[in-house]
């Protein structure tokens, strides 16, 4: 080897080593970074010494893609559960005070004292009350129902604006690493943002990737609809400025095929997107059609009768817009949650007389029972009180009992969200443990470890030295050279 040779080879080794410096540097700096990928220099060999070097990143595609997959999973079971947590407020615990099973007992309790003592102004006036709290209970349930679905309406709007940004930044990087023009710093660079924004967008909706052979990635949904092929398809929805009770909101539509709702037929499966349609179109309105369900039932239960049978039965201590008529039995009318309301006639804070309780007549004189005005009349009192416990029809579409009493329908209910609520919490802890997994495997796979890179860093030293002394050496050698010409 000439001397030439030597000095070159030196030379080219000290600018190889510190690129690969730069890229431990770079590594060790963003050891915290959970978007960084390892970085990975290598030297090419040329006709005199190094070439060049050759920065790519740590890699593993299929544990990648495993987290891609656990991360909609989780983003999806995390929303669902929240959701239920707030729904659980509609409807109390099943041991609280202020649930509808709780209150249909007291009321039942309140009807068995005032039939104990028929002529009590204050148990006349505390059934009553019983019945205001159940009313301001399904009115309240109802109004939140609604919240959260609405709620959900307007988180769907957020996320699918999300998406369509994250396709946006998607292409910028997609396209720049396509180009082939980028240096490996710039196009590792690239590559980080699009595995970034990959991850942010799993969040959102379930998405399978395929690698082209330009380096380019394209999207598919979960079903197999186009999110980005060399360039994004858009993501549409127009959000319901009022959701109407019982009704199922818009859907939204990818490349102009619709990915939720009844006509799709490649859905969205997990991801945040197709939780929210979940709350918003499955379990909220289940358990909207189950409060409407509870108003009706009282209404029916708590209806009056024409003794001679001349008239149609009528609302009587609970009532709604449909009055003097009956909500239908076994068929859910909309919204009847929200509706219904105590009668005034028996409600002393608006004039009314709560001894029509017992003795009928909120509909006229053709209703009453105790014709004879007797204080010690308890029949239709026990009457009212057996009701509550007499099995009648529900719709089943409301996902209980078709056939149950009232306190059992409400206990029902309660007992349906709960178990909702615990297999939401069951699912969420599943996809958390499995998501936090997959990601310490990528990052053991893909991360930067600090032992790793200062040992490579004191291996670069050594190789420095080493580099510095031959240069040294050739210096000295042409030196001597030089000074025997002349």
């Amino acid at each position: 080897m000439s001397l030439g040779t030597a000095l070159n080879a030196a030379r080219s080794s000290l600018s190889a080593i510190t690129e690969r410096t730069r890229t431990v540097s770079e590594n060790i700096a963003n050891l915290e970074n959970p978007d960084w990928s390892r970085r990975i220099a290598q030297t090419v060999s040329g006709f005199q010494g190094v070439d060049r070097v050759q920065v790519t990143r740590a890699q593993d595609a299929e544990i990648f893609r495993q987290l891609l997959d656990y991360t909609s999973l989780h983003a999806g079971n995390e929303s669902l559960k929240t959701a239920l947590d707030k729904m659980a407020n509609v409807i109390g615990n099943p041991d609280g005070e202020t649930s509808a099973a709780a209150l249909l007992g007291q009321l039942k309790r309140d009807l068995n004292a005032f039939a104990a003592m028929p002529d009590n102004a204050a148990a006349a006036a505390q059934v009553v009350e019983s019945a205001r709290a159940i009313v301001r209970q399904l009115n309240d349930g109802a109004a939140t129902v609604t919240r959260i679905r609405q709620e959900a309406d307007t988180e769907i709007a957020k996320s699918v604006e999300r998406v369509n940004d994250l396709l946006r930044q998607f292409h910028e990087a997609n396209a720049a690493i396509v180009t082939g023009r980028l240096g490996d710093a710039e196009r590792t660079r690239q590559e980080d943002v699009r595995d970034r924004v990959l991850k942010q967008l799993a969040e959102e909706m379930d998405i399978r990737t395929i690698r082209r052979a330009d380096n380019g990635i394209a999207i598919y949904t979960g079903g197999g609809v186009v999110l980005y092929e060399r360039q994004p398809r858009e993501v549409r929805f127009t959000p319901s400025p009022t959701l109407a009770s019982g009704a199922a909101g818009g859907q939204i539509i990818i490349d102009n095929v619709p990915v939720t709702g009844s006509g799709a037929v490649m859905p969205l499966q997990k991801g945040r997107l197709a939780a929210l349609v979940q709350v918003r179109d499955d379990a909220s309105l289940k358990l909207q059609r189950q409060l409407d369900e509870l108003a009706s039932g009282l209404v029916r239960t708590f209806a009056e009768s024409d003794p001679s049978g001349a008239s149609p039965d009528a609302a009587g201590l609970f009532t709604w817009s449909g009055a003097p008529g009956l909500p239908p039995a076994g068929a859910t009318v909309p919204g009847l949650a929200a509706d219904i309301r105590l009668n005034p006639a028996a409600d002393p804070e608006v004039g009314g007389n709560p001894f029509t309780v017992r003795d009928g007549g909120m509909n006229g004189a053709a209703y009453v029972i105790n014709a004879t005005g007797v204080a010690g009349f308890p029949d239709r009192i026990m009457e009212l009180a057996a009701a509550l416990e007499t099995p009648r029809a529900f719709d089943p579409a409301a996902g209980l009992s078709a056939s149950a009493s009232m306190e059992e329908y409400a206990t029902q209910s309660i007992s349906w969200l709960q178990q909702q609520r615990a297999d939401a919490q069951r699912d969420a802890d599943y996809s958390s443990a499995i998501l936090s997994r997959a990601s310490q495997s990528l990052s053991d796979a893909t991360g930067v470890d600090l032992d790793t890179e200062l040992a490579i860093m004191m291996r670069l030293e050594r190789s420095y030295e080493a580099s510095a002394r031959l240069i040294t050496a050739v210096d000295r050698m042409l030196a001597t050279l030089m000074n025997a010409v002349r």
